[in-house]
């Protein structure tokens, strides 16, 4: 259950930063896009994750909490500009939007969670989160979007606190 609550709270940065994106055509091919590579690099994450828990055995708990909670920070501190934002190719949205899967899941790989049911659960939720979030652009208000943003923050710092303690 873990896993999954990880892979909800890691996906929600690609519901809040597609729908600030008109996509007006190939939203099933960013869709997979981003599904793809969110199943790459926090595989890639969670294997590094793994190899360094392995050498640093006596830090991993407190790397890994130290990780997340300055993700976390990252995510609350973070400011968003629409008028910035232009639209790509489907391969560099979803590399973007996609890159942060990496260092959070390298810090699941330090905690020792089920790496298949947190891949399969973030594959699933990407493919799903960003397919919905392109089907009904601008219907989260920006308000909703900094609101999202935070919650995923807090709740990694607040991961990133509870593997410091156990």
């Amino acid at each position: 259950m873990v896993e999954f609550v990880a892979a909800l709270v890691t996906t929600i940065d690609i519901l809040v930063i597609y729908t600030l994106l008109v996509v007006r055509k190939r939203k099933w091919l960013v869709a997979l896009w981003t599904a793809f590579l969110n199943v790459l690099f926090p595989l890639v994450g969670f294997v590094a994750g793994e190899f360094s828990a392995e050498i640093f055995t006596d830090w991993s708990s407190i790397l890994s909490s130290v990780i997340l909670g300055l993700i976390g920070l990252h995510m609350i501190l973070q400011e968003e500009d629409p008028k910035n934002m232009k639209v790509t190719g489907p391969l560099l949205i979803a590399v973007a939007v996609s890159l942060d899967g990496f260092s959070v899941s390298m810090s699941f790989g330090l905690m020792h969670l089920n790496k298949y049911l947190f891949i399969l659960s973030t594959g699933i939720l990407s493919l799903v989160l960003s397919y919905a979030a392109l089907r009904t652009n601008f219907t989260i208000s920006p308000r909703s979007r900094s609101i999202l943003r935070q919650f995923a923050g807090i709740v990694l710092i607040c991961m990133g606190i509870l593997s410091w303690i156990s």
